[in-house]
């Protein structure tokens, strides 16, 4: 049998995968998070950016690599599960899917929040409802129609983004404004403990990139088009994020005067006036609450899918429809989970939490790599091997593990807890780690 076959529908090209991987990262998730940022970074946003792009640059290689060598869903899971060993492959599954599952319901409440600004008269759950049904429904069909619709959704976000540009351009040759860089640097507030701090809410921003290896069975040519997607994904969204929180600073350098909730609003309205930010919260709302919620149930239903096929997880998670070839059940779960989960949970509060298992997830992705292509391999010691699968990974490493311990301590103790009882699962799965933990057979 080919070693690439799949149960799924291979449908999806290259360019799909990136803009996938953008639509899920959002081009304009700055203008929704903005204000959380300026407290702890003082300002010095589009420099977390900068940071949170590097860090994930080396990651997204280890990511290309493990997706040359496994082309299947899954992800970090698959990766680690077989270029380390199947415990470690759960470990970083189980640490993810806490992300995974905690991410819809983020750009749930962000999207319910700015369609209720719009439309006050209808209730924040009741757009939290409809926007994860009409997920659902669109997940279940198929991704492929969504990713035509990705398209045109990318394109709103990247013509908003544009015309912001230009009106601080503006403003800045009509001397209205003036030429700064506080955005990169402002030495009467540095610190590195906030600079980084802020990074960690900014490693958010930068999840979906890691989304795109969860549809490698279901894209043309995985070995080659997912770790393409991944790298091209990352490269494209760091650049837009860190141009984006430039032009955000240059606008308005005095960070003090903003407000947490709407301070990117404030922005856009002050270069803008009112229908560029009536614009920009539709824009939101559709990126958020739509692409995005799309993409992030997708995600976490093929990861559950994953480890149902390997009996990890109960196998009904792994039942494809025989028509749709999509994974029904896990869609209806992850629905399920996360709209009780928006509805009564606060922003800060989810936002505390999606990290940690992500940062873990890539930790334990670099060390595999530096496991399964350097120490173990047969390889000859070249220079370029070295480079490539011992000192990127490396630096993966250090930057991943320096973000997650500048986390919240609420992040740690979640984090941690959520780990012990995969522990604790896992031990009884496998009657006291007596019995080996299921894993996915290529074939």
């Amino acid at each position: 049998m080919d070693k690439n076959k799949t149960l799924m529908e291979r449908s999806l090209k290259t360019k799909d995968l990136v803009i996938y991987g953008l639509v899920f990262m959002i081009p304009i998730a700055p203008l929704a998070i903005y204000g959380t940022l300026l407290k702890p970074s003082s300002g010095m946003v589009a420099l977390c950016y900068l940071i949170g792009m590097a860090a994930m640059s080396f990651t997204g290689l280890s990511y290309r690599k493990m997706a040359e060598k496994f082309p299947y869903a899954g992800s970090a899971y698959v990766y680690i599960q077989k270029g380390a060993n199947p415990f470690w492959g759960f470990v970083a599954g189980w640490a993810i899917l806490l992300d995974y599952f905690l991410l819809p319901a983020t750009v749930l409440i962000i999207g319910s929040s700015f369609a209720h600004f719009l439309l006050p008269a209808i209730p924040k759950y009741a757009w939290i409802i409809l926007f994860i049904l009409f997920s659902t429904i669109i997940n279940i069909v198929g991704v492929n129609i969504m990713s035509k619709l990705s398209w045109i959704l990318f394109g709103l976000q990247i013509t908003v983004l544009f015309i912001f540009i230009l009106c601080t351009i503006r403003l800045l040759l009509t001397n209205t404004i003036n030429w700064n860089v506080v955005a990169f640097y402002n030495p009467q507030d540095f610190h590195w403990s906030g600079i980084f701090q802020a990074t960690g809410i900014v490693i958010l921003s930068y999840l979906g990139f890691d989304a795109i290896g969860t549809l490698a069975e279901e894209a043309i040519e995985p070995r080659k088009s997912v770790g393409k997607a991944i790298i091209l994904s990352i490269l494209i969204i760091g650049f837009l994020f860190v141009v984006t929180t430039f032009f955000a600073g240059l606008a308005y350098p005095n960070y003090k005067q903003l407000n947490s909730d709407d301070a990117f609003l404030k922005i856009i309205e002050f270069i803008g006036g009112y229908k560029l930010t009536v614009i920009t919260v539709i824009t939101i709302v559709l990126s958020f609450a739509v692409a995005t919620c799309q993409a992030s149930q997708a995600a976490v239903a093929r990861i559950l899918y994953a480890m149902g096929r390997d009996e990890v997880l109960p196998k009904k998670l792994a039942y494809l429809d025989p028509k749709l070839k999509t994974p029904v059940i896990s869609l209806i779960i992850v629905a399920l989970v996360v709209t009780p989960l928006a509805i009564v949970c606060s922003l800060e509060y989810i936002s505390l939490m999606v990290s940690f298992g992500a940062l873990v997830s890539f930790l334990l992705l670099n060390a595999t790599v530096i496991w399964n292509s350097f120490i173990t391999s047969t390889e000859q010691r070249s220079a370029s091997n070295i480079i490539q699968n011992f000192l990127f990974p490396l630096i993966g490493i250090c930057i991943n593990f320096w973000i997650l311990i500048n986390l919240k301590s609420t992040a740690h103790i979640v984090g941690l807890s959520w780990l012990a009882i995969g522990l604790i699962y896992v031990f009884f799965l496998t009657k006291g780690f007596k019995n080996a933990i299921p894993e996915f057979e290529l074939k």
